[in-house]
């Protein structure tokens, strides 16, 4: 009697740490999967900011590309102003 007392006690001990070892696994499946969400939040948060920079850095040559022009602009009006004054001058002369 106490022998089948002690096998049941030894089989479920041995229940028990099957039960642990599974326990375990599921929360080392979970850490992985929780590591897994981090390395993906990560990246998406690498992707957000690569596209920000990219977005930022377009904003730039935009804003870049529009002085430009505005210096173009006033660099053409300067140079019509310049005619307009020699034809001035020149009628003036007359």
């Amino acid at each position: 009697m106490w022998e089948l007392g002690k096998l049941r006690e030894l089989r479920e001990l041995g229940e028990l740490g099957e039960l642990g070892k599974l326990r375990e696994l599921r929360e080392l499946r979970e850490l992985g999967e929780l590591r897994e969400l981090g390395e993906l939040r990560e990246l998406g948060e690498l992707r957000e900011l690569r596209e920000l920079g990219e977005l930022g850095e377009l904003r730039e040559l935009r804003e870049l590309r529009e002085l430009r022009e505005l210096r173009e602009q006033g660099e053409r009006r300067e140079l019509r102003e310049q005619r307009e004054q020699r034809e001035q001058v020149r009628t003036l002369d007359k």
